[in-house]
């Protein structure tokens, strides 16, 4: 829809405006390449970018942003794949959940976490874990992200020695600040991340069972980090939560 509106704007010449991709980005504020990822599919637009698509592209009133609503009844997938695509660009990000997430997970961990809730083959899993495996890669860049962790406590007696191990030097990053929420100061539901991407954009998602939401609407960016820095002022300092790892590591021996 947003590719047939501009090129048929493009179609009328008018003077001064060529309608290009790169035309567009700037005249609703974002980059080229967003633009691009709108038309090809790839990531659409949150709300607040619907919006200015429809004034900017002269598009009926909600007509873009009822397309983005049913967007976010789709799959797990559906959801997870502009995040995941942010994700490899963030220099920031802030996390919380009650699992270990994907960046600092180990292979065993996550196939016990897929064949958990996942009814498909064993080949599919190994995809999986490989797939997740490889988004790492984030960590060997020159210039790698920073990454502000708050993990339930409950992870770490759900997780594999080898899997505390790797949060012992996560731990020992200097990219990465890893605290621990006691069971007995909250509980976290589901997992968050905020995004911080070079350009300054943020945007937030949250995952559940099978669901996941992924927006940058500055509002709802702002309304999830509250609750991160919430869970943070109740969780245990750097150094406290190094204890409770390495007290949950000495269960396997």
């Amino acid at each position: 829809m947003v590719q047939e509106a501009r090129l048929a704007r493009a179609r009328a010449r008018i003077p001064g405006e060529d309608w290009s991709q790169t035309f567009l980005a700037k005249r609703v504020f974002t980059s080229q390449s967003r633009i691009s990822e709108v038309e090809t599919g790839d990531a659409p637009p949150d709300t607040e970018l619907a919006r200015k698509l429809e004034a900017v592209l002269e598009l009926r009133r909600d007509q873009l942003v009822n397309l983005v609503r049913i967007l976010e009844q789709a799959t797990y997938v559906g959801y997870a794949k502009p995040f995941l695509r942010r994700q490899q660009e963030a220099v920031m990000i802030h996390a919380c959940g009650h699992i270990v997430p994907g960046l600092l997970q180990t292979a065993d961990y996550t196939r016990e976490l897929i064949l958990t809730a996942n009814a498909g083959s064993l080949e599919q899993v190994d995809r999986t874990i490989e797939q997740r495996r490889s988004r790492q890669a984030v960590w060997e860049r020159e210039d790698p992200p920073w990454m502000s962790l708050i993990l339930a406590e409950s992870a770490l007696y759900g997780a594999t020695e080898p899997q505390l191990a790797r949060l012992v030097e996560a731990h020992e990053s200097p990219n990465i600040n890893l605290r621990v929420l006691p069971s007995r100061a909250g509980h976290i539901v589901g997992t968050m991340s905020i995004l911080t991407l070079p350009n300054g954009t943020r945007g937030a998602y949250t995952e559940g069972f099978n669901t996941g939401s992924y927006s940058e609407e500055v509002a709802q960016v702002l309304w999830y980090q509250k609750v991160y820095d919430r869970l943070a002022a109740r969780a245990l300092a750097v150094e406290e939560s190094a204890t409770a790892i390495q007290k949950a590591l000495k269960r396997f021996h």
